[in-house]
């Protein structure tokens, strides 16, 4: 895959359908492509987020812990990118379910672009800063939901 391609992948995802394509080739082409086969491990539930992951190929499971598995990412899917931004652990352990081809990017490097393109920083900020509060709706029309069903069941 070329650099340009990478750029488009980098491109469909939210997070950085806004980015400047120019800050989006600096990262596309300083990141790092890795290889999975099946069975191997992307992320480690509670391992230190070192790194996000832009799946180009391949299949991967998503599993917790505590709850199994929760569901699977494919092709185009960025994996531990809020993790590695905030310097926290992954929540979930991926693994590879088929052969996977992967673009790893340190948390070094993404850092690193963000400090040399402030717009590129802002504009991945307001675009995580909106998917949290649309979360933060979600889970507030949830409550509201519970609490509907609760005042109901207590009639």
């Amino acid at each position: 895959m070329s650099v340009m391609a990478d750029v488009e992948t980098f491109r469909r995802i939210p997070v950085f359908s806004a980015c400047d394509p120019v800050h989006l080739q600096v990262l596309a082409f300083s990141a790092t492509r890795v290889s999975f086969e099946t069975g191997e491990p992307l992320t480690e539930e509670n391992e230190p987020a070192n790194a996000a992951y832009l799946i180009l190929s391949g299949e991967t499971r998503l599993s917790s812990l505590k709850d199994g598995p929760v569901g699977t990412a494919g092709e185009g899917a960025l994996l531990g990118e809020v993790a590695m931004i905030g310097g926290r652990h992954y929540a979930l352990t991926t693994t590879a379910t088929e052969p996977v081809s992967a673009l790893r990017i340190e948390r070094e490097l993404f850092m690193r672009v963000a400090r040399e393109f402030p717009q590129f920083a802002a504009t991945v900020f307001r675009s995580l800063a909106a998917r949290l509060e649309q979360s933060m709706e979600e889970i507030k029309a949830t409550r509201s939901e519970f609490e509907k069903a609760r005042s109901f069941s207590n009639t």
